[in-house]
């Protein structure tokens, strides 16, 4: 039975800071703003039509982002998705999806 309970504590200490990192991304202030990425990048910056979010380097979304936002890349669909949100908005978009593991 020791050997049991002692199973038990050694997978709840190995799950704590996964639930920690879980709970702290379901209060992340990008999450409501990243939402509306869902329909071509999926509900956790994964889908598999569209390029993966989560994982990626918060500094290169931003810049992908910016540049979108410059109209350098204008006939691209992301420019009006990109050009609705402020910078702060964006900084907490891409730091919700760096935030994410990757697939």
């Amino acid at each position: 039975m020791k050997t049991a309970h002692r199973a038990l504590a050694l997978a709840a200490a190995l799950l704590a800071p996964a639930v920690q990192a879980q709970s702290t991304l379901l209060q992340h202030p990008g999450r409501l703003l990243a939402s509306g990425c869902f329909q071509c990048h999926g509900t956790n910056g994964v889908n598999g039509s569209f390029d993966a979010l989560a994982g990626d380097s918060r500094q290169d979304m931003l810049d992908k982002l910016n540049d979108m936002r410059r109209k350098r890349l204008r006939d691209n669909i992301m420019y009006p998705h990109a050009s609705g949100y402020t910078s702060e908005q964006l900084w907490q978009i891409a730091d919700y999806f760096s935030k994410l593991p990757k697939p």
